[in-house]
């Protein structure tokens, strides 16, 4: 039987780079970038999820990014394949394969635009669990995928799917954060807003999973190991110097804002699928200003120290 590895610490919404033209995956560079997060500490990826850009990859993109992720990985950092979809078919096979593929876990986005009733939400969960074996993590981000998890329906797909283990909270409300880590359900709680990092550390999380992670995963680690350890000094200290990094990423165009700092280590990650939006110019140069006079040890590994 396959070892499943738990996810436990940071762990990265990783990107998805492409072509300059931004017709294809640049799957080269996902090896790298994967390759520079594994060396950076981070505890696992989640290929394909909002910041992955799943909604702007066809089906065998979304397989072919997962299978990378994992290959490169090579079980020394745990890969939660996020493989929700519009409709439960598509959710199914892209559950299917993630298993297949050798993933640890899977993440579930439940369907969005249409809206889905809580009802909806438990069957959609039921019937892909009962397709694989693979742990689930919950995705809790209500203003795109239109429900909202609170402890009770948590406690609920817990008791009724032995599978669940995991979420994500990228809510944003921190007092749902802190019910999360404090009830009873003994879920894992992975705080997903980027700014929440250090509440989310000081309140137990199990960890955090975001795109902050694909550039300042040693920071990251530091002000978990520091929190663990009620270091808060330097956990405050390292916040402290990566803050104005993390803001100017977040501040506006967020996937745009990951890719430049994730750009700014030397990787080519191409641009933003169309048809959302480019970051500005004057974003992307502050971005990078900021990277230049940062402490290169709280920063992942830039492309050249992988040559």
């Amino acid at each position: 039987m396959r070892f499943i590895m738990e996810l436990n610490g940071i762990v990265s919404a990783v990107i998805t780079p492409f072509s300059s033209d931004g017709e294809s995956v640049n799957e080269a560079e996902l090896r790298a970038i994967v390759e520079s997060g594994v060396l950076s500490g981070l505890g696992g990826f989640v290929p394909c999820g909002g910041t992955g850009e799943f909604a702007t990859l066809s089906f065998d993109e979304r397989q072919k990014v997962t299978e990378i992720c994992i290959e490169q990985a090579a079980g020394r950092s745990a890969v939660m394949a996020q493989v929700g979809a519009c409709s439960t078919r598509e959710a199914i096979a892209h559950a299917k394969h993630a298993q297949a593929a050798g993933a640890d876990a899977m993440m579930l986005a439940t369907p969005y635009y249409e809206g889905i009733s809580f009802e909806g939400v438990r069957r959609f969960y039921h019937d892909i669990a009962a397709a694989v074996s693979l742990p689930i993590c919950i995705y809790n981000f209500p203003p795109s995928m239109g429900v909202a998890y609170d402890p009770d329906r948590v406690a609920q797909l817990m008791e009724e799917i032995p599978s669940v283990k995991y979420i994500k909270d990228s809510s944003g409300d921190f007092g749902l954060l802190n019910a999360l880590v404090t009830g009873s359900t003994g879920v894992k709680v992975f705080a997903g807003e980027d700014i929440l990092i250090v509440p989310s550390f000081t309140q137990g999380c199990a960890g955090v999973i975001n795109g902050s992670a694909n550039f300042i995963a040693p920071a990251c680690v530091k002000m978990f190991d520091a929190a663990k350890k009620g270091d808060f000094e330097t956990l405050r200290s390292v916040w402290d110097s990566v803050n104005p990094l993390v803001r100017a990423v977040i501040s506006d165009h967020y996937n745009g804002g990951v890719k430049a700092a994730v750009a700014a280590l030397g990787f080519a990650t191409g641009p933003i699928r169309k048809p959302y939006d480019e970051l500005p110019a004057e974003r992307f140069a502050l971005i990078q200003d900021i990277i230049s006079k940062m402490d290169p040890s709280l920063l992942n590994r830039t492309k050249q120290s992988l040559i």
